[in-house]
């Protein structure tokens, strides 16, 4: 379904599910980030769903949580965020110990052209998130998320930028469908 008009960065709140037939194969991203086979083989198959509970706390803090629930049996995985670009460590399920960061950023503060490109007319900010692996150093990976019009509908997406340090480059679009 179309995300409404009245969704923005500054309120995804709702259910959001993948588009796989919109979205692009994240295999390869998810092979470089040191998933293993068998977990990369059930996410191909998986239909994912976000649930996302967007908010401010008592200083003016935007807070993101992300219930990010995968069908085929695999783990239901939980993200919160402050989108204030401080770092943070912690352990993910998939990726291990991490540093990330998240913030709402102008189009123009973004270091990289395809992290920038491919939004619906008039977007100006974007929700960006960065996270470095601790254990694979020199594995960084970009989601920049916003708005993108295809066919003449409206969906929420992400663009994803997985570098190395050879200068390898991995890129990947996820589209989600708007459940309300």
């Amino acid at each position: 379904m179309a995300a409404p008009p009245s969704k923005t960065i500054q309120d995804l709140n709702g259910t959001w599910v993948a588009n796989n037939d919109l979205s692009e194969s994240s295999a390869e991203i998810l092979k470089t980030q040191g998933v293993n086979w068998l977990t990369r083989k059930v996410l191909a198959m998986a239909s994912v769903t976000l649930v996302i509970n967007q908010r401010k706390d008592e200083n003016g803090n935007i807070l993101l949580d992300i219930e990010n629930k995968p069908s085929g049996g695999l783990p239901v995985t939980q993200e919160k965020r402050v989108l204030d670009w401080k770092p943070v460590e912690l352990h993910h399920g998939l990726l291990g110990n991490i540093r990330g960061r998240s913030r709402i950023c102008k189009l123009a503060d973004l270091d990289d052209d395809y992290l920038r490109q491919g939004w619906e007319d008039g977007t100006e900010e974007v929700m960006h998130f960065k996270t470095e692996q601790l254990e694979s150093k020199g594995i960084v990976t970009q989601q920049v998320a916003g708005f993108i019009v295809l066919n003449g509908t409206r969906y929420h997406a992400r663009r994803v930028l997985v570098t190395k340090e050879d200068g390898e480059r991995l890129e990947a679009k996820l589209v989600y469908d708007y459940q309300g």
